[in-house]
Formats: C-alpha cells, sequence, structure tokens
C-alpha cells in the first residue's frame, strides 16, 4: 500500500455528489462499506491481481446509504491484492449448509503486496486530474 498526499484529504462533499462526480472517472463504491465509512475504488486491473486506487471517506453526518450524507475524504493510497487461482483447498472448504454463504471467496496470496512504479504513476496522474476538477 502507498499513501498519496492529496488536496482533497479532509474535504467534506455530499455523498451523491461525491458519488457521481467519482463514477464518471471510472470509480465505484468497493465492497465493505459500513454506515459510517466507505471507500471509492478505481480498478486498474483485475488479473493477475488487482490494482487499485483507494478513496477512502468518512462519514460526517447522517449514514453512508443516504445520498445527503456528508463525508470527509480521507488519504487516498494505492493497493495490489494478489489473489489465488484455481479452486480452494478442501481443507479451507466449507461443506454443508450455508457453508457456500460463510466461505464464497479465497484468501488473498499476498494482500498488500508491492506497487509498481507504473501504478503509482497512473494513480498520482489520475489523483490530480480528480483534484483540480474537485477545486
Amino acid at each position: 500500500m502507498i499513501e498519496l498526499n492529496s488536496s482533497i484529504e479532509g474535504k467534506q462533499f455530499e455523498r451523491g455528489q461525491l458519488e457521481a462526480f467519482l463514477a464518471t472517472h471510472g470509480f465505484s463504491v468497493g465492497g465493505g462499506w459500513d454506515y459510517d465509512h466507505a471507500y471509492f475504488d478505481y480498478v486498474f486491473q483485475k488479473t493477475p491481481y488487482y490494482d487499485v486506487l483507494r478513496i477512502p471517506v468518512t462519514v460526517k453526518s447522517g449514514d453512508f446509504e443516504q445520498a445527503s450524507s456528508k463525508l470527509e475524504c480521507g488519504v487516498p493510497f494505492l493497493l495490489r491484492h494478489c489473489y489465488e487461482t484455481g479452486i480452494d483447498d478442501e481443507k479451507d472448504a466449507l461443506f454443508g449448509i450455508g457453508g457456500g454463504t460463510l466461505n464464497q471467496f479465497q484468501k488473498p496470496t499476498d494482500p498488500d503486496a508491492t506497487v509498481s512504479e507504473k501504478l503509482v504513476v497512473q494513480g498520482v496522474e489520475l489523483l490530480k486530474s480528480i483534484e483540480s476538477q474537485l477545486q
């Protein structure tokens, strides 16, 4: 993971406006959001690993589900996740009723892999473009 200096850190936006703006730049709400925080993710690639520019947000008023909630941007960062290919080993699989809902996803082989210099350049350029338009 590499944190990126950004002028959007600490800025507040209404969720609906921020989400609409970021969507036009290819971002979407990442999984794992909750009522008080979330991430907006731009995925550079999905295979053979996920390369992501992630903008964390904290809810300052309201609930994340509300378009009118007030969000504060955190420090954007680049992230690379390397995932296993193929089927999970039997020892890790859960069988029986409900097994699929408890173990849907494969464990990452390296949840915080080294980020390439090329990805850093791409991430900084994308972030600068966003910053200039949010000013």
